[in-house]
């Protein structure tokens, strides 16, 4: 016998079948189950960072990573371009989603580790900025 349950797990709604198994003489025990809520669950408070202390080299470097795995869909910036923090560097298609990745800093662009279609993993360096 399938049974259908709906299962919150951190604010999403899934739906699960379950079926039976032992035949007729296995013991079935319910079991107290919260009715999930409908509602958006509140949001999580986050910590806050200090910014970290500017190094004391006297070339500082920035390195932009990979936020998440992906695939490069196209690459906005060249070796040497001037950019401005919030400019576009690169797009990220991930889950078939694209995801623009944006300077965090203003500077020169002094590397960029990937190429078009390059698969990426969360964390691999993208393009270096000074």
């Amino acid at each position: 016998m399938k049974r259908s349950f709906r299962v919150n797990v951190e604010g999403k709604i899934f739906t699960v079948e379950v079926e039976e198994i032992g035949g007729e003489e296995a013991a079935v025990k319910p079991i107290s189950v919260e009715k999930p809520s409908l509602e958006a669950p509140a949001p999580s408070a986050r910590l806050v960072e200090e910014a970290p202390a500017p190094p004391s080299a006297k070339v500082m470097e920035r390195v932009v990573t990979a936020p998440l795995a992906g695939v490069v869909a196209s690459i906005k910036c060249k070796v040497n371009d001037n950019v401005k923090a919030g400019e576009p560097l690169l797009s990220l298609e991930a889950m078939k989603m694209e995801n623009e990745i944006l300077s965090p800093v203003s500077g020169i662009v002094k590397r960029i580790a990937v190429a078009e279609k390059q698969d990426v993993n969360e964390g691999d360096v993208l393009v270096e900025i000074g």
